[in-house]
């Protein structure tokens, strides 16, 4: 009996070396994110709304041409967007394998520049109080995603602010709408979620290998670990009884 006691915690032991490490990390990163809130996380209040309402209705009368020209069009929005200097009226549409911007009287696509990419950045951006808008760095990303952003938004613009917050806002290289935002804290808890679900490459698997491994080891852990409690417990109650 004593014999297999040792065993077991011997087993018990050697699993708990091997494995504690990622059960403190686990510990960590949980606690971690459930304490993050997750509205915060996302970024809402790093950003405003940059399009104007709309001021010259009767441009909706084109839609069923843009329709007529673009029957693969899947979404068509009348937007009033910053665009050359300017506020302006265009047509945003979406087809199951692109989306881009039409002048609404011809017709014809509208092209972005850097200058148009910066002009919207500064009107999506909601600057800290006090503090004006500074810009580090505005680079078109068309290959190949930062690990941050989905792969399927390229081609984007990436603009980087010079804040505290380390803000970074995603926007379209076709419409230049905002596709997404990324700051400091998201950054951390990008990591804490990849280092909880361990899947270091996309992030997004909750059942690869190592997370089954390791599940199954802690699952030795606990039942080596309440094997020898209950038996501690049990072997002191007779220990006094006998005494008695």
């Amino acid at each position: 009996m004593r014999a297999k006691a040792w065993n077991v915690r011997k087993v018990h032991r050697w699993l708990t070396l091997l494995f504690g490490l990622q059960l403190i990390i686990w510990a960590v990163t949980g606690a971690f994110m459930v304490l993050m809130q997750l509205p915060y996380i996302h970024g809402n209040h790093l950003v405003q709304e940059a399009d104007r309402p709309l001021e010259d209705f009767s441009v909706a009368a084109r839609f069923q041409d843009v329709v007529a020209t673009y029957p693969a069009a899947t979404n068509v929005l009348l937007v009033n967007r910053f665009i050359h200097d300017r506020f302006q009226h265009v047509f945003q549409v979406t087809t199951e394998s692109d989306k881009f911007l039409l002048e609404p009287d011809s017709l014809e696509l509208v092209e972005l520049n850097e200058l148009d990419i910066q002009a919207l950045a500064h009107l999506y951006y909601r600057p800290i109080d006090g503090q004006e808008p500074h810009l580090l760095a505005v680079d078109l990303l068309t290959q190949e995603a930062p690990s941050e952003l989905n792969p399927r938004h390229l081609p984007v613009w990436r603009v980087d602010f010079g804040d505290r917050r380390q803000t970074s806002l995603y926007l379209s290289a076709q419409t230049g709408e905002l596709v997404t935002k990324r700051h400091r804290a998201w950054r951390w808890f990008d990591i804490a979620w990849m280092l909880h679900i361990m899947d270091y490459q996309e992030r997004q698997n909750i059942s690869t290998p190592w997370i089954l491994f390791f599940t199954v080891s802690t699952f030795l852990i606990v039942l080596s670990g309440g094997y020898l409690l209950i038996r501690h417990f049990l072997i002191r109650k007779w220990r006094m009884r006998w005494k008695r």
